[in-house]
This record gives structure tokens, sequence and C-alpha cells, in this order.
């Protein structure tokens, strides 16, 4: 059984609740605080330079859930890198789900990527890179993009034709910079393990909480929270919903 099996069964469980319905999508915002907190963004978004990290969380159970990941600061759910394109800026990321069906690398205009209309919170960071580290940074991003870098289902941070979005962004900078930036990992700790095996066995997905050893991945906060990286501007309007209460494993009935 592949040693991320824990972090892939979990993206499967979240397309559905209890009964394996679709879950339901956030209330929309009242235009009064919409327009607000579009304003604040393209504040935020006059910021961004190239190569800059950019971080959001959405406003859905899913993000709530993917956030909770993270183990030094639970505040975003998803990553990408910020590159110009015929003038135009771009944010580069990967990822799966109802958004991107064929889980192939995608490039966003800033708007969609941090609308406000889907997400509560976005960060800009900024990576400690020389003009020339930065030039290698856009070669390799675009060579995942012109090559439709797989997303990972996996999570498994040994391959490298297939890539998650805070491992695709952790090892096109560890490159770029010849390693001179490395992006440090986290462990899969017990509390996490058993946080998620909850929702695996709820679903019968897995026999038995032996399926999820301990492992390094790379944490989307683990892009930013190192001495190479340094916050530009961040906002944070609230939080995304609850994720679904699961049984214990003990409590669990075969």
């Amino acid at each position: 059984m592949k040693t991320a099996l824990l972090l892939s069964i979990c993206f499967f469980i979240l397309a559905c609740n209890d009964d394996g319905t679709t879950i339901s999508k956030p209330a929309p915002l009242a235009d009064s605080v919409l327009n607000q907190r579009w304003t604040a963004i393209k504040q935020l978004e006059d910021s961004i330079r190239e190569g800059d990290l950019v971080l959001r969380c959405g406003s859905d159970f899913t993000s709530e859930t993917l956030r909770d990941f993270n183990q030094q600061e639970k505040l975003y759910s998803h990553s990408g890198i910020a590159l110009m394109d015929n003038g135009i800026m771009y944010i580069y990321s990967n990822m799966a789900g109802d958004i991107n069906p064929d889980e192939v690398m995608r490039r966003d205009n800033i708007d969609s990527f941090l609308t406000p209309a889907n997400n509560v919170a976005a960060g800009i960071y900024r990576y400690d890179l020389s003009p020339d580290e930065l030039e290698k940074l856009k070669s390799i991003v675009n060579s995942h993009y012109i090559n439709k870098l797989q997303f990972d289902m996996n999570f498994d941070p040994a391959t490298d034709n297939k890539m998650y979005c805070a491992e695709m962004i952790a090892k096109s900078v560890e490159q770029a910079t010849a390693n001179r930036i490395l992006i440090p990992k986290s462990m899969v700790n017990d509390e996490l393990r058993q946080k998620y095996l909850k929702m695996a066995l709820q679903k019968k997905v897995l026999p038995s909480a032996k399926a999820a050893d301990q492992r390094e991945y790379w944490s989307i906060d683990n892009l930013y929270l190192n001495p190479n990286c340094r916050e530009i501007k961040k906002l944070v309007f609230g939080s995304p919903q609850k994720p679904i209460r699961f049984p214990t494993p003990e409590n669990y009935e075969h």
C-alpha cells in the first residue's frame, strides 16, 4: 500500500457527505460585503510580483479540512506561483476536484484565483530569489505547465511526473536555487492520522489504522514559514465551513 494513502483517501472522501450526496456550497455573500472584499483583494493584487507565492483558503468545508494538514499555521488550503506571460500575471497551480477534472496543471487570472466569492483568506509571500534564480523558476514552472503536469492523487513526493500543489512549488523553488533554498517538510503525526482515519473508516476505505504510517509531506505552511520566504500581505475574511464530524475508529462498527 502506498505511503501516501492517507492524503489520497482524504481527497476521495471530501467529494461526498455522509450519505454520498454532494456537499452544499456556502451561501453567497451580500453584494455590500462582496464589494468590500473585492476592494481589499485589489489592493493585495497590486503587491504581487513575479515569483511570488500566492495562497488562498476556500470558503467550503473541503478547504477547512485541507488547511488542517498545516501543522504550524492552519490558514491556507491552496497554493500557486505568480508568473507573467505576454504582460499578464497568472497564478500557476496544481489542483484536482470538480474545478479541475482533468487534473493537469493550470494557470488562472489573479481575480479568478483569489475571488472573495469563494475564498475567506488570501496571502502573498516572497522568496529570496536572485534574478537568475527567478528566471530558472519561470522556466521550470512554465515547462510543467506546457507539459500538462498531472496532479498527484497519491501525494507521493518521491515521484516527479505527478505533483500536488505544495509539492510542485517546493520542488520548483529548490531546483531553481540549486538547493540553496530547501523547503522543510512536515510529518503525518498521530493526531492528524487519527483524524483522517475516522473519515476513512466511515467510508470503509481502509481496513485498519496501520495503513496510515507516519511519513513526510510538504504542507502549505512549509512553503512560507521558513527563513527564505517573507510575508508581503495577507487578508483573512473569516473561516470556511466546518467539516462533517465522523465517528472515532474505536466506535466504528464493521
